[in-house]
């Protein structure tokens, strides 16, 4: 077949370099395996009153940072948890996965599986729109890795497609089927729809969805034994998003581009898409070369960084110049915190040793995993009993509720059950300052609420997806048979929205 003979010269580098792959690299001195080793931060030149600061920072400023690793010459330095969050679940990376799936890209190529220059189309014979013009015709799959498919999409705020996506029956259908702008390969836009039919592209390929291929290919390599990615209506998984992973094995990726693809003697991702991904944009944003490879190369104040950035403040980033690798997840402002993880850095050698400094910086992380006492709750209003167990249904909103219901239970503690993007979940809602976390969001991962009556029909509730990032703050007012709700999620989805339910 044409398609497979002419393989474009991006395609036939990597190949080429995948056959030579037999030739490892020189092992690092060392690869962790299910944890990093651990050391103090001046043993590896950083200034651990520094990282205290930064730890107080977050806590003083309720800023919303979930973790916060930071990896030097293969030491972990700091390993820090901010309740109500915790070390023993994944988290979500929302767009640090179009990182993931840019590399699986790579990997796919030099595996043969898929070629730069292969047409979109050819991945999806059942799905393709009727009629297809021949600007779609021409989208290829290194389009999509750069985010210049020509698609009417990202060109407005608010990831406007993604949301439409995610409301319809068939995920791949949907993205093929939106109209073209632009010729592919002449405009850039973050479209995270074509990052969706990009990793459907690999799977289809493979015969098997992106998690299993990551996980054969990528994570197991690398001793992440656990992965939970989601999975669209028809199986396939989020190629831009939505891909949970715990911090340190976040941190292993980071790690593995860092040593330009190779784990332990081993290429698992060739060294020329490793080169071609971590570098600095090649054109403006928004023309050609704008976006890259989703691994965000820069030359900057710190030196060259690179990796992946994603809603509600996840961040890896790559410090090759220091050896470095930081990871923070969140769940909306995180702050500048990359910026002060960066000012601890005082040499490349290690510093006299500071006892009490790191006495003080383990007291702040403990500090920071703690949850807050419980405060005295005032007997609830008559309200309470006559809306208890109403349940509230919304139109079509930003915020992703489509309904919602209050039980009171007793004076500390009430049950929310909510309808979000079509999904039943139920949650208690602690009355007295302090969640109630558990297994409760989305795909079972760690979520937490509490709430308070503010006035007489008024009741202020905190829904935190934690592990899934959204993190609610809705003011709902009961009118009758109907609520007016102030909606504001801290990673941007809504902000002073107003809804009506009835």
């Amino acid at each position: 077949m044409p398609n497979r003979i002419c393989v474009s010269l991006v395609t036939a580098a990597v190949l080429c370099l995948a056959a030579n792959a037999q030739e490892p690299a020189p092992a690092a001195a060392y690869w962790p395996d299910r944890h990093w080793r651990t050391a103090t931060p001046e043993s590896q030149g950083l200034d651990s009153q520094v990282l205290a600061a930064a730890v107080d920072q977050v806590l003083q400023k309720h800023l919303g940072v979930h973790s916060m690793l930071v990896i030097r010459h293969g030491y972990a330095v700091l390993d820090a948890y901010f309740y109500p969050y915790a070390s023993g679940t994944p988290h979500d990376l929302a767009s640090v996965t179009k990182s993931i799936t840019s590399t699986l890209t790579g990997i796919a190529v030099a595996r043969g599986l898929i070629q730069t220059g292969q047409p979109l189309l050819s991945f999806f014979p059942q799905e393709k729109p009727a009629n297809t013009d021949e600007q779609k015709r021409r989208i290829t799959v290194g389009n999509l890795v750069r985010m210049e498919s020509g698609l009417d999409c990202g060109y407005t705020p608010g990831e406007q497609e993604l949301e439409q996506m995610k409301r319809s029956a068939n995920w791949v259908q949907f993205a093929l089927a939106l109209p073209m702008k632009y010729d592919p390969g002449t405009h850039s836009s973050y479209c995270s729809p074509g990052y969706h039919l990009l990793g459907s592209a690999i799977a289809a390929a493979a015969h098997q969805s992106e998690l299993e291929f990551g996980r054969k290919y990528l994570f197991e390599p690398l001793g992440i034994r656990e992965v939970v990615w989601a999975p669209d209506p028809q199986g396939r998984s989020h190629g831009w998003g939505d891909n949970h992973l715990y911090p340190e094995d976040v941190a292993k990726i980071g790690y593995l581009y860092l040593h330009g693809g190779q784990w332990n003697g081993k290429q698992i991702v060739p060294r020329e898409w490793v080169d071609m991904s971590t570098a600095p944009p090649t054109g403006e944003r928004g023309g050609p070369g704008g976006l890259g490879y989703e691994w965000g190369g820069a030359n900057g104040a710190n030196g060259r960084q690179f990796g992946g950035t994603g809603r509600g403040g996840q961040s890896l980033a790559v410090w090759p110049d220091l050896d470095m690798v930081v990871v923070i997840t969140g769940g909306g402002n995180t702050g500048q915190m990359l910026g002060v993880v960066r000012q601890a850095v005082k040499s490349g050698q290690a510093l006299p040793t500071e006892a009490e400094a790191d006495r003080q910086l383990q007291a702040k992380v403990a500090e920071a995993a703690k949850a807050p006492p419980a405060v005295p709750v005032s007997a609830p209003p008559e309200m309470a009993a006559s809306i208890s167990g109403k349940r509230y249904a919304f139109p079509v909103n930003p915020s992703r509720l489509d309904s919602l219901s209050l039980t009171f239970r007793d004076k500390s503690e009430a049950r929310l059950d909510v309808k979000y993007l079509g999904e039943d979940l139920s949650f208690p809602v602690g009355l007295d300052g302090v969640y109630r976390v558990g297994p409760n969001g989305p795909l079972h991962l760690l979520a937490g609420a509490m709430g308070k009556w503010t006035a007489e029909n008024e009741f202020l509730l905190d829904l935190n997806f934690i592990a899934n990032i959204n993190h609610y703050t809705l003011r709902i007012r009961f009118e009758g048979d109907r609520i007016e709700v102030t909606a504001d999620e801290a990673s941007g989805l809504i902000r002073n929205g107003h809804i009506t339910g009835k």
